[in-house]
C-alpha cells in the first residue's frame, strides 16, 4: 500500500517532471475518471487533457472547471457513445489530428447491468465498454503512445485482483451470459490483453486498476436512487472519496514505481520515486515487468497462480487474437 501522504508527494512533483501532459480520458464525465482529470489539470503546469463521454452537459461543466483551475491548460470535450467501435474509431481520428503525442490513456467506461444486452454492431454492451471499446482506443492510439517521452501509461479502471476462470468459445459472452460471468470475463480479459499488449510494446506501462469502492454516482444510476442512496451509506465506512480516488489514480498515472519493462530512456520512467515507495511487481512476477494489477491503493493485487495458469495455456495471445479479429468482425479491420 502506497500511503496518501506519499502518494501527494509524488503527485506534487509532476508539474516539474513533466511540465506539458497530454492526457486522453475515456469515460472522463463523471466519478473516478473526472476527478482523476481534474487532479491532473491542477498539479500540471500545461495540460492538455480529452475528455470522451456521452453526456455533452457534464462534459461543458467540466471542461468549464478545468479551464478555472489552470487557465493555462487545453481541454477538449468529445461526445461519443463509445459502446460501439465505430465511434471510438472517430473520437481517435480526432484525437490523432490534434496531438503527436498521447502520455496518458485513462479508461474508466462501464456500468452494472442487471441483463444482457447487445449493441447494433453485436456485441455485449457492457463488455463492448468495459473491453473491446477500451482496448480498441488502445490499439487506435499506440503510434501517439509510443511517441511520449514521459513514456506513456495506459490504466484501465476496472476489477484488478477479481479475476476468474474464462472459456475460449466465450471470450464475448454470447454463448453464456450472467452477470458474474461478465464480471469476471471483463476483468480477466483485461488483464491478460495488457500483459500481451507490455510484451509488444515495452515502451510503455500498462495498468489495470480496481478502483475500491468510491463515492460516485454509479450506484444511483446503476440501482436507482433510494437503493443506491442505501448501497452508498453501508458502505460508505469502507469507501473513499472521489478527491482521494483522483489523487491515488494520478499517482498510479504517473509514477516510476509502475515502469514499462523496457523504456527508451531508463532514466526516465516516471516520476521519481518517492521515499518508502518501490517498484511494484507486474502481473508476470518480474519487478518493474511493464503490466501491473493493482489495488486503489497502488499495492500489487496479482492472483499469481491464476495468471501462471493462463499464461502456460497462452490465453494472454488467444484473448488479443479473439480482440483482432473482433474488430475485423465488426469494422472490417483489425
Amino acid at each position: 500500500m502506497v500511503g496518501l501522504s506519499q502518494v501527494r508527494s509524488s503527485n506534487s512533483a509532476l508539474t516539474s517532471h513533466n511540465p506539458q501532459f497530454v492526457a486522453v480520458f475515456v469515460g472522463g464525465t463523471s466519478g473516478i475518471g473526472e476527478y482523476t482529470a481534474k487532479q491532473l489539470a491542477s498539479t500540471v503546469k500545461q495540460p492538455t487533457i480529452h475528455l470522451v463521454g456521452r453526456n455533452p452537459a457534464a462534459g461543458s461543466r467540466i471542461v468549464d472547471e478545468l479551464k478555472a483551475a489552470n487557465p493555462n491548460g487545453t481541454f477538449n470535450f468529445i461526445q461519443s457513445d463509445v459502446s460501439l467501435l465505430r465511434n471510438v474509431d472517430e473520437v481517435c481520428a480526432v484525437i490523432k489530428n490534434k496531438e503527436d503525442t498521447v502520455d496518458l490513456l485513462f479508461m474508466t467506461t462501464g456500468h452494472l447491468a442487471a441483463s444482457k444486452r447487445d449493441t447494433t454492431e453485436g456485441l455485449e454492451n457492457n463488455h463492448a465498454l468495459r473491453y473491446y471499446s477500451r482496448m480498441r482506443f488502445v490499439q487506435n492510439l499506440l503510434p501517439l503512445l509510443n511517441a511520449s517521452k514521459t513514456p506513456a501509461r495506459v490504466v484501465t479502471v476496472l476489477a484488478a485482483g477479481q479475476e476468474g476462470q474464462i472459456a475460449e468459445d466465450n471470450f464475448d459472452l454470447q454463448k453464456a451470459w450472467s452477470f458474474g460471468k461478465a464480471a469476471t470475463y471483463a476483468a480477466t480479459m483485461n488483464s491478460l490483453a495488457i500483459e500481451h499488449l507490455s510484451s509488444q510494446h515495452p515502451s510503455i506501462s500498462f495498468a489495470h486498476v480496481f478502483p475500491g469502492i468510491v463515492r460516485t454516482p454509479l450506484m444511483n444510476s446503476s440501482f436507482g436512487s433510494i437503493a443506491g442512496s442505501v448501497l452508498g451509506f453501508l458502505s460508505r465506512p469502507f469507501s473513499v472519496s472521489v478527491q482521494e480516488s483522483g489523487e491515488r489514480n494520478l499517482f498510479i498515472s504517473t509514477s516510476a514505481a509502475y515502469p514499462p519493462a523496457a523504456p527508451a530512456t531508463p532514466s526516465n520512467v516516471g516520476v521519481p520515486l518517492v521515499e518508502g515507495v518501490q517498484t511494484s511487481t507486474a502481473s508476470n512476477g518480474q519487478v518493474g515487468g511493464g503490466s501491473y494489477l493493482l489495488n486503489y491503493d497502488g499495492a500489487d493485487v496479482t492472483n499469481g497462480k491464476l495468471m501462471n495458469e493462463y499464461r502456460q495455456k497462452d490465453f494472454a495471445r488467444k484473448v488479443w487474437e479473439h480482440t483482432e479479429a473482433t474488430f475485423k468482425k465488426v469494422l472490417g479491420t483489425a
